[in-house]
């Protein structure tokens, strides 16, 4: 619920004039909320006079301070450039403080009328657990020639490669986490991956986003059921293996120009 302080407020319209909803208006000089809202926060965000609450929210509003907000566009363009997919990874968990941070992130990226509807399951301490079930499975399945939930040549290939002297894991690398995102929404959760990925660089955090192990889950209700995820409320959109980068990039990597239509 939007609350006003009246004492605060000076009827300026500001919030009035940004409201998404539609629900403020001015009366008597005081802002006014009629109806329901999205509670998307930007009458928070915009009032001059910080006069605007809403009492679902616990998190806490960070004044704009232009030292510690504004990036340099370039900066920023080169940030987006120099993005790499990780495949090698430091031997040495994430720390609860910085999975903090990038959950912080995720629950600020913008969704679909604020539902904030994603769901994130972070697996770390489990994941030798999860590795185990997940390959014992495919195994069992590929023995037994069922069906598959990825092409059974890659899946001949994957355990090729897993039965070898020197052992490679290809759905897992050797990263020390694997971060899952749920969503009704794809877009929702391929915008909050992303801004996981942006943030985790400056934690020197590299992420790959993994299709393979996202069909493979899905297709696995016993790994579904240890995750405690129900795919029918909220469907699995972004597997991403997620770690300390061990590479170090020397530069962007090229590109073609975009395809671009101007009317």
């Amino acid at each position: 619920m939007i609350q006003i302080d009246k004492q605060r407020c000076t009827g300026c319209g500001t919030c009035v004039a940004d409201c998404v909803s539609g629900v403020l208006s001015i009366q008597d000089g005081k802002a006014q909320v009629a109806g329901d809202c999205l509670r998307c926060g930007h009458c928070i965000a915009v009032c001059p006079h910080a006069a605007v609450s809403i009492s679902v929210y616990s998190d806490p509003c960070i004044e704009y301070d232009p030292h510690t907000f504004d990036i340099p566009t370039q900066n920023m363009l080169n940030t987006v450039k120099f993005r790499r997919s990780v495949r090698q990874f430091k031997d040495k968990p994430i720390s609860m403080e910085d999975l903090h941070i990038l959950m912080d992130a995720a629950a600020h990226t913008p969704t679909a009328k604020n539902t904030q509807a994603c769901r994130f399951v972070f697996v770390q301490d489990s994941l030798d657990y999860v590795k185990q079930m997940v390959w014992d499975t495919i195994r069992s399945a590929y023995e037994a020639e069922r069906e598959l939930p990825i092409p059974r040549e890659t899946v001949g290939r994957f355990l090729k490669l897993l039965d070898a002297d020197a052992p490679t894991d290809f759905l897992f690398r050797n990263a020390p986490a694997v971060l899952c995102i749920q969503a009704p929404d794809p877009v929702d959760a391929g915008l909050a991956a992303s801004a996981i990925e942006m943030v985790g660089t400056t934690l020197g955090i590299g992420v790959l986003y993994n299709g393979y192990l996202r069909r493979t889950i899905v297709g696995m209700p016993d790994v579904q059921t240890y995750l405690d995820m129900d795919l029918e409320e909220k469907p699995l959109v972004v597997c991403m293996l997620i770690g300390y980068s061990d590479v170090e990039y020397k530069r962007t990597a090229p590109r073609r120009n975009p395809s671009v239509v101007l009317r």
